[in-house]
């Protein structure tokens, strides 16, 4: 017999489905498939940083305004050189100039003396080094400010702003450089210079990675918390700096940047916090990561062995409650853990300023009910699939026909293991009722006469002749219906598989001449038609003989004297076919139904007071077991024929 072992089954599917969901997770974030989503996750929690401008950062903006007013750009140095003066008067803390000068300006040498006397007097100004590739293919440039301007600056810092792979800007790198080169962001060499730059940001830059010359060295990349959206930071025009345009003091210990804020020219970047109509001017970025700076607002993505490691532990987690709650429940539950995570996820970068990207959890995550639900509903097959074939034998065994536990094969599986339930059900609800009503039977039927002959040998009357009769009519009648109920109960427990091959011809011969002489007590003539060749089926001899013997007392019982009882036995498409014909009270149509029902009794005057509703019964029963039949035919005062067909041996033996 096939075993299922539940315990060992469910730790096999928690184990599965785990190792599932965890390498989903790991995949996802090493693969970086997801990547996208990610970025998606991390921008939901942009409006939760956002914050007033701070009153000490002013952007001197290059805007249209600006070129409307001085002209096209670019602009002679010397106009840079008269805003740096007109700054420096006003003391700010630093004035970071988001311009490069990589080249002289050749039509006026004196123009760049003038910017570069200006910078000297200053004594506070960041300018800027670019990296860039100029076309497809080619080595990286590093564009840096021309000499006699670099040597007069308090610092030079680096204004290169990476993309994600969905072309927005969200981060910096605090290092970065060619060779061994290695400059802090423009935005942190503003901060150092103003002398504001967190003890968490390292002032020294890491020792250089063995690259060559020309190859990229990239240290400490980090996201930033924007303060707002583009135009957040309060501005003031380039042109009304230079006219003079504004109240008295007001850049005086001021972080100034002065960059370009124009759309035509081009410094612009896409960030979370703009849509794509609307992007971020690039001084406005510098802004946003100095205010982020030095307030702390710099997030680190979390190392890759972790991130995937805590992914993981997210997509196993929900094993906790599915194998305990019901399918509903689970799936809220689920669903709850997602949109927890989701909000821990968004969260942790605002707070903790850390960012582990979350889209190998949430994709395991919502993988883990239709996961743990199809090993679950594997499992769930695999058990009935097991339990139903372990039935079917025994049901085999206790005669119902394989035929009559076939489905249609046309059926989906799982529709025709539910049709297979639904039959095994039924066998087992006719065995729960069977038991029940054995146990009214002996009850009853048996106990009953049984404790009334007791009683009257009790009353110490038994020598009276007419008790004597009374207790022998009862213990005679218990002895028969005992005889019965255990008749039939060997027939229901009888073992197919040791049926052994027997002539069934000869057999209904010896059932015929053991009811002769019963016969004989009403004048009846047994009228047998049996064929001359020997039909060999496998069955239980006793069983069948009984079976054949209840019909043929029946008929006896039932029939007038003086009349024929005529028994036929032949062979029809290979199944033996024995029918028992008496001239007795017929039958109704609407009572036959009832007479092959265990413990029922057809009333009616030509009733039998005396029967104990088992014999056809077990006649029924017997025919089963042998995978036959049994059928009654009854006109109305005229005659009735009891039917068994059974199947014969697929090569009859010759006698």
């Amino acid at each position: 017999m096939l075993k299922f072992n539940p315990i060992k089954n469910k730790l096999n599917d928690k184990v599965f489905t785990g190792l599932t969901l965890a390498l989903i997770a790991v995949l996802i974030v090493l693969s970086g498939a997801l990547i996208r989503f990610d970025n998606l996750y991390y921008d939901l929690g942009r409006y939760l940083t956002f914050k007033p401008a701070p009153a000490d950062i002013v952007i001197v903006a290059i805007d249209e305004a600006s070129l409307n007013k001085i002209g096209r750009w670019p602009w002679s140095r010397t106009i840079h050189a008269d805003l740096l003066n007109k700054l420096a008067t006003e003391h700010p803390k630093v004035i970071g100039l988001d311009i490069i000068f990589a080249e002289p300006e050749l039509n006026h040498p004196e123009a760049d003396l003038a910017l570069e006397q200006a910078i000297a007097k200053a004594r506070n100004v960041v300018l800027p080094e670019l990296l860039e590739v100029p076309f497809a293919g080619a080595t990286i440039k590093q564009s840096l400010p021309i000499a006699n301007l670099a040597a007069h600056v308090a610092m030079l810092g680096r204004v290169h702003v990476p993309l994600d792979a969905d072309g927005i800007a969200r981060s910096i790198y605090l290092w970065e450089g060619l060779g061994q080169a290695n400059l802090p962001h423009f935005s942190q060499a503003v901060l150092q210079l103003a002398k504001e730059l967190p003890n968490n940001i390292d002032t020294f830059p890491p020792k250089p990675s063995s690259l060559e010359t020309g190859h990229l060295i990239v240290k400490l990349q980090r996201k930033i918390k924007f303060t707002g959206p583009p135009g957040h930071f309060q501005r003031i025009s380039y042109a009304n700096v230079l006219s003079g345009d504004y109240p008295a003091q007001f850049f005086k210990d001021k972080i100034v940047l002065v960059g370009a804020t124009a759309v035509g020219m081009g410094d612009v970047l896409p960030t979370p916090v703009s849509a794509l109509t609307q992007p971020m001017p690039g001084v406005e970025f510098h802004a946003n990561a100095i205010e982020a700076m030095r307030h702390s607002g710099l997030i680190t993505e979390m190392a890759l062995w972790l991130t995937c490691l805590f992914c993981a532990l997210l997509a196993v987690l929900p094993l906790l409650w599915l194998p305990k709650l019901t399918p509903l429940k689970s799936l809220c539950a689920t669903i709850l853990y997602y949109f927890i995570v989701t909000l821990i996820s968004v969260a942790m970068p605002q707070i903790l300023n850390i960012w582990m990207p979350p889209t190998g959890a949430l994709v395991s995550i919502l993988l883990a009910y239709p996961i743990w639900s199809w090993r679950k509903l594997d499992s769930a097959q695999v058990f009935l699939d097991i339990e139903l074939q372990n039935q079917r034998e025994d049901l085999s065994k206790m005669g119902i026909n394989p035929a009559a536990l076939s489905l249609d094969t046309h059926e989906d599986p799982l529709q025709s293991r539910i049709s297979k339930v639904k039959l095994t059900a039924k066998h087992l609800r006719d065995l729960h009722q069977d038991r029940t009503d054995t146990l009214s039977f002996i009850s009853h039927d048996i106990r009953a006469p049984l404790a009334s002959a007791i009683m009257l040998l009790n009353d110490g009357k038994a020598e009276h002749t007419k008790y004597q009769l009374r207790i022998t009519q009862m213990l005679t009648r218990a002895l028969d219906m005992a005889d019965n109920f255990l008749q039939v109960s060997r027939a229901e427990v009888a073992d197919v598989n040791k049926f052994q091959s027997l002539d069934f011809v000869g057999l209904v011969q010896e059932a015929v001449d053991d009811a002769y002489e019963v016969a004989r007590t009403k004048n009846l003539t047994l009228a047998v038609q049996l064929p001359d060749n020997h039909l060999f089926l496998s069955g239980d001899f006793g069983l069948l003989q009984r079976a054949i013997s209840n019909i043929l007392l029946n008929a006896i019982k039932y029939s007038p004297e003086s009349l024929t009882i005529e028994i036929s036995l032949t062979n029809i498409n290979n199944q033996a076919v024995l029918k028992i014909t008496d001239k007795g009270p017929s039958i109704a149509p609407e009572k036959i139904n009832k007479l092959f029902k265990r413990f029922s009794r057809v009333e009616g005057e030509d009733q039998a007071p005396e029967g104990s509703g088992l014999g056809l019964y077990f006649v029924e029963v017997t025919a089963k077991k042998h995978y036959g039949n049994v059928a009654v035919e009854s006109v109305l005062g005229q005659y009735t024929t009891f039917s068994i067909t059974l199947p014969l041996e697929s090569v009859s033996k010759e006698g």
